[in-house]
């Protein structure tokens, strides 16, 4: 006992998930690089203010130590309550000798600070350091001159910039706690907008739902109106619906058309059966029925044949090249039996070679001399011309002189089982389903075939064949059929 389960699909992840993923790795890297730049920004002005302080205060203790050097004391920064001193100096003269500084300047040896400079040169870049009691110093050196010595005192200048490096953390992490509040609002914001954004697609999709085999009629795009973006979503639906609607129709006249062509031979099958069992017969009778039988045999067996023909659209064939005239007068003369029976001349013309597999081009044209030849009334004419053309392809025209196809008909004459209301007065005895072979043998060789025909005159069908590949050069390309 065998159950059978349901094809296992590997789900992707949801529009919805994949928009709102996209939505918030964007909003992170806007947040990320706008933080950022706003952060290096903030700190870069803070060290250029800092820097500048701390050469603004060696350059003035400069101007005092060469004009009143007396006066240094009154600049020694002084703690204030609840206020302490943002700054510290200290002096001291060449030998190295410390004449004054701040209190908590002792907690900074000269062997921190950059080399100092002589007034002539320009005083570089303040550098940074942390006390191990995690205090952040701004640290610059420089001499000041006076009385022609360059090095008469050396000046050095501490700036605590603690407060500063506590709010640049603070900010730093209030940031972080902004982009991930802003993470959180994007994701919920991301997913409303992309539910509501999709809302269309679930609409179309209820939409599609309700339509049955009985509803294929319908079109999405006239259903309602549906965003911009889903125009070539619902122009490709609605093709598609189209061509269901056309392929059901056919398959439904498919259908009829089928019952219909297996019920006559059918009913004369049984008709005949009644009629011998009606009454004793002799055995001529019996043997008249039996070939009347073997006749609805025959044509039922031709029916079931075709139809296996079209419904293989993967037949095997062997192709090869053969001579398309030599082809034809083959048919021509198979043909000539019935053509003089019915008064009807087959020529050939022109000349000319096709890779093809050559039954199936035999019967291929050869349903065309059947068509022609039953459709044509006495005295009649049917003309076999192969036309080369300039691409290389070759085309081979079947024509007849007779009774023709209305215009209206022509682009039914190759559906299977369909027949004209004037062919079926004329000949009764075909399926509708030699046109549909011709059409599927041509498609099968990459080929074309197309009709052409007047009412009264006579009806030219054209199948052409694609150019030949080229051969290696030393292979012959030769084929007889």
């Amino acid at each position: 006992m065998s159950s059978t389960r349901p094809p296992e699909f590997r789900r992707a992840p949801s529009i919805t998930a994949r928009l709102v993923a996209f939505y918030l790795v964007s909003t992170l890297l806007i947040l990320l690089c706008t933080n950022w730049f706003q952060f290096k920004a903030l700190s870069k002005d803070l060290d250029y203010e800092d820097n500048d302080f701390v050469l603004e205060r060696i350059n003035s203790l400069r101007d005092i130590v060469a004009r009143h050097p007396d006066a240094l004391r009154d600049q020694v920064p002084v703690d204030k309550p609840g206020q302490p001193a943002r700054h510290l100096i200290r002096i001291q003269d060449a030998e190295g000798h410390t004449l004054l500084q701040s209190p908590q300047m002792s907690a900074l040896t000269l062997g921190l600070f950059p080399p100092a400079v002589t007034a002539d040169e320009k005083i570089g870049r303040s550098i940074k350091y942390r006390t191990p009691d995690h205090r952040h110093y701004l640290l610059n050196s420089a001499w000041a001159g006076r009385g022609g010595d360059p090095h008469f005192r050396l000046v050095q200048v501490a700036l605590d910039i603690t407060d500063e490096d506590a709010l640049m953390s603070k900010y730093l992490l209030r940031t972080s706690t902004a982009v991930a509040i802003g993470l959180l609002l994007a994701a919920g914001l991301g997913v409303v907008i992309t539910r509501r954004g999709l809302k269309p697609l679930q609409e179309m999709a209820g939409k599609l739902a309700q339509i049955n085999e009985a509803g294929l009629h319908q079109r999405v795009r006239s259903a309602a109106v549906w965003p911009q973006e889903l125009d070539q979503l619902t122009a490709a639906l609605d093709a598609m619906l189209a061509r269901l609607e056309e392929s059901f129709a056919r398959l439904s006249e498919f259908s009829a058309n089928l019952a219909h062509e297996l019920r006559t031979p059918i009913n004369n099958l049984r008709g005949e059966a009644e009629v011998a069992l009606s009454r004793a017969r002799s055995e001529e009778e019996y043997r008249h029925i039996i070939e009347s039988s073997i006749e609805e045999y025959e044509r039922l067996a031709r029916m079931v044949g075709d139809i296996l023909f079209l419904a293989r659209p993967d037949r095997p064939r062997e192709a090869r090249l053969i001579d398309a005239r030599q082809a034809l007068e083959t048919l021509a003369e198979y043909y000539s039996n019935v053509a003089e029976e019915q008064q009807t001349s087959i020529t050939v013309e022109g000349e000319g070679s096709v890779c093809v597999d050559p039954n199936l081009f035999q019967r291929a044209v050869g349903n065309l001399i059947s068509n022609a030849l039953h459709y044509t009334p006495k005295p009649g004419r049917i003309s076999l011309k192969i036309e080369p053309e300039l691409d290389g392809s070759v085309a081979v025209a079947v024509a007849d002189n007779g009774m023709g196809v209305e215009e209206s008909e022509l682009p039914r004459v190759f559906d299977r089982f369909y027949r004209s209301p004037q062919a079926r007065l004329v000949y009764n005895q075909g399926s509708g389903l030699g046109l549909a072979i011709v059409r599927s043998i041509m498609t099968l060789h990459g080929g074309s075939v197309s009709v052409a025909s007047t009412p009264g005159a006579g009806t030219t069908v054209m199948l052409r064949f694609p150019p030949l590949a080229p051969d290696p050069p030393d292979s012959p390309a030769t084929g007889k059929s």
